[in-house]
């Protein structure tokens, strides 16, 4: 079911012009994608896409582009091997592939709202959800992503 949170959520990529997570799972090389889009409701800070790609050739990297900030140009970030194994396997540990979006999400403009996407090869999956209103397996995904990825929720104002 499509949340009426998605087409804000996925606009933030495409403003800033990223492919989306399954063309960049169908390029050559590429392994396994994930990507954590913020949005702040109260334009506290910049919204920010933050695609985190394993690859044959390059290994481990994390890019953090931000809506209104740097030029659109994306921040790059080295994620060691084991960095991102522990991060894959809480997401696993989560069943992230048959996770749901958030239960009763509130509109875009009360809370701040996350979409955590994966995709691999043709799969691609993704959740929604209110960081500061998660309960049960998604506090687990917020802290997954806290713990894993902070440099995925940096805020540039």
């Amino acid at each position: 079911m499509l949340s009426f949170q998605a087409p804000l959520l996925r606009s933030v990529a495409e403003q800033l012009k990223l492919a989306h997570v399954n063309e960049l799972a169908r390029q050559p090389g590429a392994q396994e994608i994930y990507r954590i889009t913020v949005h702040y409701f109260d334009g506290r800070a910049c919204s920010s896409v933050n695609t985190l790609r394993r690859t044959l050739a390059g290994g481990y990297v994390l890019e953090s582009a931000y809506q209104r900030a740097l030029a659109s140009k994306p921040l790059t970030h080295a994620i060691d091997r084991e960095r991102y194994l522990d991060f894959v396997r809480a997401l696993k540990s989560l069943n992230f592939d048959h996770m749901g979006d958030q239960p009763n999400l509130p509109g875009y403009d009360s809370t701040d709202l996350w979409l955590v996407e994966r995709a691999a090869g043709t799969f691609t999956h993704s959740v929604i959800l209110a960081p500061d209103l998660a309960r049960e397996s998604y506090v687990r995904l917020v802290n997954a992503v806290k713990h894993g990825l902070p440099e995925a929720l940096r805020q540039i104002k």
